[in-house]
């Protein structure tokens, strides 16, 4: 796609994502023989080679990959409309279309490759530190890593909407990150509402182990695709309507 790679090569260069990419990969690293100690010297078993990834991704998936997320969303959008660099772009034989779908697939992209090295990470650090590391434990970490990207990718596009309507990365980073805590309360506080926010499906992955691909799986898919396909119209509007 036209101005993908442009796009891919502008975020894997900053220093903050490479930063970033590193830290996601040493944090369950250090985190293994951490449990794999204690748990030797008080006697007991809370975490094994199976259910650690799984750990490590609801954390992950509740306040990291969030996080990062945002501040991606910030930089993409409203970082480069304050530093006056989306204009130079739009000099180019590119349609704002085009621009705003290849910083949406490099969004997506970035947060798979987050996802992929915290699994790969925590998939190493069960193997190697923790007892019953299985075949299965293996499959079950990885599907669920890849399943979490869904719901995040709505979460990304709904930021990328709200980084329409601020020109600094530093406010669309502060309200991304508040709009996303208020998500979080509402679904303790009004689970009703809840069902209707990207947030309530922040464990998806567990909905599918447990029951695989039934009507309740399949639906809350196509909700997540709508959702996205609508954030992403309105989001593109936006885009198509600003001046730079």
């Amino acid at each position: 796609m036209l101005n993908l790679q442009n796009e891919w090569t502008k975020l894997v260069r900053k220093k903050s994502s490479i930063v970033l990419l590193c830290l996601s990969a040493i944090f369950p690293l250090l985190v293994g023989p951490a449990i794999q100690m204690m748990q030797s010297k008080f006697g007991f078993t809370a975490f094994d080679g199976e259910s650690f990834p799984l750990v490590i991704l609801s954390l992950a998936v509740t306040f990291y990959l969030p996080l990062l997320l945002a501040l991606c969303v910030s930089d993409m959008f409203a970082g480069e409309q304050e530093q006056k660099t989306l204009s130079f772009l739009l000099v180019r034989p590119l349609s704002r279309f085009k621009l705003f779908t290849s910083k949406i697939v490099c969004t997506g992209i970035y947060l798979l490759t987050l996802l992929l090295v915290v699994c790969l990470s925590s998939l190493l650090t069960g193997a190697i530190w923790l007892e019953n590391f299985t075949f299965s434990g293996l499959v079950v970490g990885l599907s669920s890593f890849l399943l979490s990207w869904f719901p995040l990718m709505a979460m990304g596009i709904l930021l990328v909407f709200l980084a329409q309507w601020v020109g600094s990365s530093s406010k669309a980073l502060t309200f991304s990150i508040l709009l996303y805590l208020v998500m979080v309360v509402l679904t303790y506080l009004f689970p009703t509402i809840a069902e209707w926010l990207p947030v309530y499906d922040n464990n998806w992955y567990q909905r599918w182990i447990n029951n695989g691909l039934n009507s309740a799986t399949f639906g809350r898919s196509l909700y997540l695709v709508s959702f996205g396909a609508l954030f992403f119209t309105l989001g593109y509007y936006k885009f198509s309507q600003k001046e730079f």
